[in-house]
């Protein structure tokens, strides 16, 4: 029997990526057509471009990118709600640290783009610096104002401080690691100190005036400097002994702003204020090598990065991220250079395939990721991925989270990381995802007019897509006892066997009337709890259908006809909205009485949702809260003043709740709201509920990113 050979990861990621950029093509083209466009990215099947001429039918497309263009893509991190100073990655390339004025440092895992356990508090202002140590085991940070290096645990969920800060500087802007990962170097701009990371002992003699350019060789033995005061000519220095070597490095015209060793240590790139140049040196002799134009770049550049073994560089600053090839002296990629424009600072890993760039505004993280080893893909457009709905699992442990890339993305709900590889098979914006009551199974809804079903656990998708909607599909789930499937598009629900044998097999249809849809498009539909009745909220108004005949139930009082908001789990309580005053009534379906009235809510409601054992209410309102009420007492137990915190000025009715949700184990709150109107991006928030807090927790009070109850 032959035995197929080993794909490999990158060739994994090349037909992941070949889809990805022409899914179009290849759903309504001809296959000679897309399969012309494998000539264009050889290495899928490790066939030369030549192998392709000889098929008389294939497209020739003109090569116009240079030699060394990269394609590229983007995923974007959100978590910090101030400005971000600093991004650095691991020496693996697997983890970013990332400092910010809101007072915290936080580590984003680069493969699941998600936060790595808890943002690292303790500083008592904005943190300016960040960064790992060689064996990405600690973290070490930089806070000007508080005057204060701290040192962390990077591996542990916690993040906690690892000893004392250091504070022997005053305003104190930058720290690294040296590569024996034992000592530290720390800098502002009077000082440079070189101290043991656990005794704090100063291990060499300080260096005075030097500001903040500088770069510590490779062998952590020397370090290239500015001269004392005049800081346009470099001197490189025996860290130990505090002894010059070699001659200096003479011919900026302005002060220096960046400096890099290169990976072997025998070249050093330098650039300056005011100065056009990107000028490259040798260690040994001080000889100038090279001297690059970045005229564009005059007014400095901030930051200079090797990768790919020294054979490339990256220079950050004022507005540009630009790359260069060591060997010819020139700047590359200019495929892409423009959509990185706008950004002040970037990071490399050190294989050459991640970017890491804070944005413009400096608010969030940009991860870019390119093939270093190819030399003529087609660039890919750069695009966030927005997330539409979001649900829990049954055990609460999970959110399956569904995305506009056509992806489906499971997270774990307590540290909030990516659990796994996305589910793929979509070809179009996925609306919904639910689990099935055994938590074994996700059903999801698509803008492709498809239902899938796919296991959980391993992310494979069950049998074939599910059709027969005529238009995208806003919401699919499963019954209470997991025998049905329930989908919807805008004017037509669908009921279909969840079986494991008859899967998808078709049970009924109910096509809704002109006169429910008019103007009132289906936003989702759900059953509710015992099975019987379905709730299908329209784009103004919630309507109760029962299964089996398909018309309006008759149990909702007629004063609330259209405002039923949520029920509980024996379906024995029922609570609508009011009218703009934002009351919330509370209806007893069995003795058909209002049994109580929450109020303060100071707009009108948009969803609201029991928890599992039906002891609280929860509800999200215009007027920029989420509050928990007792079902006991009718008190409001605690306030969450949530998406205010992300509208711009006169945006925030852009801003649709799309989903409200207690775990199963009463723990946690799950809200999802998205903007499509102003600004992409999607807002997930999960946070505590009272009953899970310490005693004596305030939480009347405006949420904080940084505060412990809360998690995104």
């Amino acid at each position: 029997m032959c035995t197929a050979p080993p794909i490999s990861m990158q060739r994994l990621n090349l037909c992941l990526k070949f889809v990805r950029d022409y899914h179009e093509i290849i759903e309504y083209a001809t296959p000679h057509l897309y399969l012309s466009l494998l000539a264009q990215t050889p290495a899928i099947l490790d066939m030369t471009l030549h192998q392709f001429t000889a098929l008389p039918k294939v497209v020739r497309f003109e090569d116009t990118t240079k030699a060394g263009d990269h394609s590229i893509n983007y995923m974007t991190l959100h978590g910090h709600t101030g400005k971000i100073y600093s991004v650095e990655f691991s020496r693996d390339g697997q983890y970013l640290v990332t400092a910010s004025e809101d007072k915290t440092v936080r580590i984003w895992d680069t493969r699941t783009c998600s936060q790595v356990g808890d943002a690292l508090t303790g500083h008592t202002d904005a943190v300016h610096s960040a960064s790992f140590s060689p064996d990405g085991k600690l973290v070490v940070s930089t806070s000007n104002s508080d005057g204060s290096v701290r040192i962390w645990n990077a591996q542990s969920k916690a993040h906690e401080q690892v000893g004392d800060p250091f504070t022997r500087h005053n305003g104190v802007e930058k720290a690294l690691f040296l590569p024996n990962g034992k000592h530290v170097t720390s800098a502002s701009n009077d000082m440079i100190l070189f101290w043991d990371a656990m005794t704090h002992t100063e291990i060499a003699h300080p260096l005075y005036n030097r500001g903040l350019a500088f770069a510590v060789s490779p062998n952590g033995n020397c370090i290239a400097i500015p001269i004392e005061d005049e800081h346009r000519t470099l001197e490189i220095r025996v860290i130990q002994t505090g002894a010059r070597i070699g001659q200096l490095l003479t011919g900026h015209w302005g002060l220096v702003t960046a400096v890099a060793f290169s990976p072997d240590g025998q070249h050093i790139a330098t650039s300056a204020y005011f100065d056009p140049t990107l000028q490259t040196w040798d260690v040994k002799t001080g000889a100038l090598i090279n001297v690059m134009d970045v005229t564009s770049d005059v007014n400095g550049i901030g930051h200079i990065a090797f990768y790919l073994d020294g054979r490339y560089l990256m220079t950050s600053g004022w507005h540009n991220v630009r790359f260069w090839d060591m060997n010819t002296h020139s700047q590359i990629q200019q495929g892409f250079s423009g959509e990185l424009s706008g950004l002040d600072f970037a990071a490399m890993s050190s294989n050459g395939d991640r970017v890491a760039s804070v944005s413009s505004d400096h608010s969030t993280i940009q991860l870019w990721s390119f093939d270093p080893f190819a030399d003529h893909l087609t660039r890919t457009t750069a695009q966030d991925i927005e997330l539409t709905s979001a649900s829990y699992s049954p055990n609460g442990k999970h959110i399956a989270a569904a995305c506009d890339d056509y992806s489906v993305r499971i997270w774990d709900a307590e540290n909030c990381s990516q659990v796994g590889s996305p589910l793929i098979g979509h070809t179009d914006t996925v609306q919904s995802a639910s689990f099935s009551p055994d938590g074994k199974l996700i059903v999801t809804a698509s803008v492709d007019n498809t239902v899938r079903v796919w296991n959980a656990e391993t992310g494979a998708q069950i049998g074939q897509p599910l059709t027969g909607h005529t238009g995208p599909i806003v919401s699919a789930s499963f019954s209470p006892d997991g025998t049905y499937l329930l989908s919807a598009d805008s004017s037509t629900i669908r009921v279909c066997s969840a079986g494991r044998c008859d899967l998808g097999k078709h049970i009924r249809t109910i096509k809704l009337t002109p006169a429910q849809t008019w103007w009132n498009d289906i936003q989702s539909v759900s059953f509710l709890p015992l099975g019987q009745l379905l709730v299908v909220d329209f784009s103004h108004y919630t309507q109760l259908l029962d299964l089996s005949t398909g018309s309006e139930a008759v149990i909702v009082p007629p004063e609330y006809r259209g405002t039923v908001v949520c029920f509980s789990s024996d379906e024995h309580l029922m609570l609508f909205s009011g009218s703009e005053d934002g009351n919330l009534h509370l209806w007893n379906t069995e003795s058909c009485q209002i049994e109580k009235v929450f109020r303060g809510h100071t707009d009108a409601a948009l969803k609201a949702s029991f928890s599992p054992d039906g002891k609280y209410i929860v509800s999200a309102s215009k007027d920029d809260t989420i509050r928990v009420w007792s079902t006991e007492t009718g008190s409001q137990t605690a306030v969450y003043h949530n998406p205010g915190r992300f509208r711009n000025p006169g945006e925030f009715y852009s801003l649709k709740l799309k989903t409200i949700e207690v775990s199963l184990d009463g723990r946690r709150i799950l809200s999802v709201y998205y903007n499509h109107k102003f600004t992409r991006g999607d807002h997930v928030q999960i946070w505590a509920m009272p009953d899970s807090l310490p005693p004596g927790t305030d939480l009347h009070h405006s949420v904080d990113i940084d505060d412990p109850n809360v998690r995104m």
